[in-house]
Formats: C-alpha cells, sequence, structure tokens
C-alpha cells in the first residue's frame, strides 16, 4: 500500500484560502434577469386577458350598472398592459442597469 497523502493543514501549513463570491459574479458569464422583467410579463398577461375580456362585455354587457356605466375591466385591461409593456421595454435582457 502506499503513502497517505496529507493535506498542508496536517503538515503545518497556512489553512486552506477562502474566497468570496459577491452576488454580481456569475461564473456561467450569464446575465441575470430582474424580477421586474417577469412582474411586467404577468402584468402584461393579465391586462391583455381583462382587456378582452372588457372589450367581449362591450357587446354583451352585465347586469351590473356599473360595468355597463364605467367599463372597469377596459380601463384596468389597458392600464395593465401598459404597465406590463413599460416594465418589460424598462427591465428587459437587452437594457443594461
Amino acid at each position: 500500500m502506499g503513502e497517505k497523502p496529507q493535506n498542508r493543514r496536517a503538515l503545518g501549513g497556512n489553512p486552506p484560502r477562502q474566497v468570496a463570491v459577491d452576488v454580481e459574479d456569475n461564473p456561467a458569464g450569464g446575465k441575470m434577469l430582474p424580477v421586474w422583467f417577469f412582474v411586467g410579463f404577468i402584468f402584461l398577461v393579465y391586462g391583455i386577458l381583462i382587456l378582452i375580456t372588457g372589450l367581449t362585455e362591450l357587446h354583451h354587457p352585465p347586469h351590473t350598472v356599473l360595468a355597463r356605466e364605467l367599463h372597469p375591466t377596459v380601463w384596468w385591461g389597458a392600464l395593465l398592459t401598459a404597465v406590463g409593456g413599460f416594465f418589460i421595454y424598462g427591465f428587459g435582457p437587452w437594457r443594461r442597469t
């Protein structure tokens, strides 16, 4: 049987060097996407779905006065779509922060 290799600590050498890894370090070389990009994607999808529902309700109005008079689904759908588009444009992977 051969000799057992011993580490430097057992021989009285310096302790192993520790390296701190920063959050910004990415060993794969890719870029992390911010959470706001995904929030914008969810807002955009929900906004489009609500806007389509609101446009459908224009032709088949519900039985409530609020929905018939003010059309909140159209307004909220348009608002969510605009905010989602803003977040996707502002925090997309093509933008440098």
